[in-house]
């Protein structure tokens, strides 16, 4: 018999501090495959819920800002992976979020199984994350794709980023 794998649209937020160019990531532990990945903030949509709108919610929950712009969505990314012994067919939507530089807070997050695998926040520069070889970053191409954005600005259309 298949495996089922349970549909779920997502967002996630690059979020940039301007003028400093560091992008904040999640340090997360990964129960299901032991292995700790750093990931834009973000998450599942609940309901119909408008995707920004989600996008707004899940930053606020995740870091404690309350973001005031996000443009895109710049990528696209599709992944089935197991959390919590649960499957899933994730298609996410990455936004552009430029941010002043702030100190991240999760603990009002509601959700505690998140919490419970969260290992802490980073401001990286973009050399910093082509440095850190011994890092799993999601997507694994982050650090191309985040140099073409600082680069070039937000495409007129998301493109796929891989895993």
């Amino acid at each position: 018999m298949a495996e089922h794998f349970q549909p779920r649209p997502a967002v996630r937020a690059i979020l940039v501090a301007q003028p400093e160019q560091r992008v904040l990531l999640i340090h997360t532990w990964i129960p299901d495959t032991q292995k700790l990945i750093w990931l834009a903030p973000g998450g599942g949509l609940e309901g119909d819920e408008d995707p920004k709108m989600g996008l707004y919610r899940e930053v606020e929950e995740e870091t404690g800002l309350i973001p005031q712009q996000a443009f895109g969505p710049v990528w696209r990314r599709r992944q089935k992976f197991h959390l919590h012994g649960k499957a899933f067919d994730q298609s996410e939507a990455f936004y552009y979020v430029p941010v002043k530089m702030f100190e991240p807070d999760n603990s009002a997050n509601p959700a505690v199984a998140e919490r419970d695998i969260f290992r802490g926040f980073r401001w990286w520069s973009l050399d910093e994350i082509k440095a850190a070889t011994d890092e799993i970053f999601v997507p694994l191409t982050f650090a191309d794709h985040l140099q073409k954005l600082l680069e070039e600005g937000v495409p007129t259309q998301a493109y796929d980023v891989g895993r």
